[in-house]
């Protein structure tokens, strides 16, 4: 096998083909190892001096046969700088694309690792995160020496099966949350609302439109909940950048939700990525003027329904994080892992860790001093 690292903006456009065949091969693929997702993060986030580009593109006899979509990103304490070798791309799911048809999946994850550890002068941290419990590259880095120690738990991914419910009786029985049941009816009686459910290509203004609806939930769980820790993705300049790109005249980008009738006022809404007959949830929002509805529930309800009706959806991957209320849906769910690794040979690295620790325990210190004092 022979290897190549892209290193720049030129380089990615040129594995474009590549990448897209790979991933029509990868069964293991989910969106957001797409092509067209991680191009829209690099054009993006790629602006950042500190990110630089280290794609790892892997082939077997002039053919391209896997790629690790990796950046090294530079963090700066001052006095000395960290420098991460991870995945691009923000999601809830992350792996190399491989074409295993070719060879053994494990084959291609041994040269990539081995082209990670030749540059090993490059990195002082390893940081792959989202790494699902069923992929080839877990089970690699699970099986040896070396990664296996750094190998930690990092959170669930709750899902909901909609391929096998029956219409009627997926709808009408125990298979569906019962109290949220209770608030559609509640607010079926008291507003005039209606559903529905668009990719982003149909709906042009649909961007505007949650974004400000993100925005008002965020400053309503600031004001009346104490909740200060609440922030809208959609404040953020490069993440408000990074999404116009994902959504522009994408029909993967799927929106499902509320508004009124009359006014086309939203109530709430919930946002997809459409992949292979699989939604991966990724972003929520409700207005605070129907927050007393627990309208959250009433639109899974409706969402729910509508794919059970379309039959074209298998599952709903409500996204990471092992909240309460993913687990009044469901009982399904993917673990997920991270691979962390110092590079402790480089001296750079050792002094790093120092000062980060010096840190720590300066905080404690003052933590305790704050206490007795």
């Amino acid at each position: 096998m022979s290897i190549k690292i892209v290193t720049d903006t030129d380089g990615f456009l040129s594995i474009q083909e590549d990448w897209e065949r790979l991933q029509e091969l990868d069964d293991e693929l989910t969106y957001y190892s797409t092509f067209q997702y991680n191009y829209a993060w690099w054009l993006t986030f790629g602006e950042d001096r500190n990110n630089k580009l280290f794609i790892i593109c892997c082939s077997r006899d002039n053919e391209m046969v896997g790629i690790a979509p990796l950046v090294i990103r530079t963090v700066d304490k001052k006095i000395v700088k960290c420098h991460v070798l991870g995945f691009m791309g923000k999601g809830d799911y992350f792996n190399f694309i491989l074409h295993s048809q070719k060879g053994s999946p494990v084959a291609i994850i041994k040269e990539i690792f081995k082209a990670i550890e030749d540059h090993s002068d490059l990195w002082d941290k390893i940081e792959l995160t989202h790494l699902a419990t069923d992929t080839s590259l877990l089970h690699f880095l699970l099986r040896h020496d070396r990664y296996n120690p750094s190998i930690k738990y990092l959170t669930s991914c709750p899902s909901i099966r909609i391929g096998g419910w029956d219409t009627a009786a997926g709808w009408d029985t125990s298979g569906i949350n019962v109290k949220a049941k209770k608030k559609l009816r509640k607010l079926q009686q008291e507003t005039d609302y209606q559903f529905k459910m668009v990719d982003c290509r149909q709906s042009g203004d649909i961007y505007d439109r949650i974004s400000n609806v993100h925005k008002q939930e965020k400053a309503y769980l600031h004001e009346q909940r104490g909740r200060i820790d609440r922030r809208s993705l959609f404040e953020d300049q490069k993440n408000e950048e990074f999404y116009k790109r994902v959504f522009m005249n994408n029909d993967q980008v799927i929106a499902s939700f509320l508004e009124l009738k009359d006014s086309n006022v939203m109530i709430a809404y919930q946002l997809f990525f459409l992949h292979r007959g699989k939604l991966y949830g990724w972003n929520t929002g409700y207005s605070p003027d129907y927050a007393k509805y627990g309208v959250f529930d009433v639109l899974m309800l409706e969402t729910i329904r509508r794919l059970i009706e379309q039959g074209q959806v298998t599952d709903i991957d409500l996204g990471a994080g092992s909240y309460p209320w993913k687990f009044r849906w469901t009982n399904q769910f993917t673990v997920m892992y991270s691979l962390q690794m110092w590079n402790n040979d480089r001296l750079h690295t050792r002094l790093y860790r120092m000062l980060v620790k010096g840190k720590g325990i300066l905080k404690y210190l003052n933590r305790k001093t704050a206490v007795h004092s």
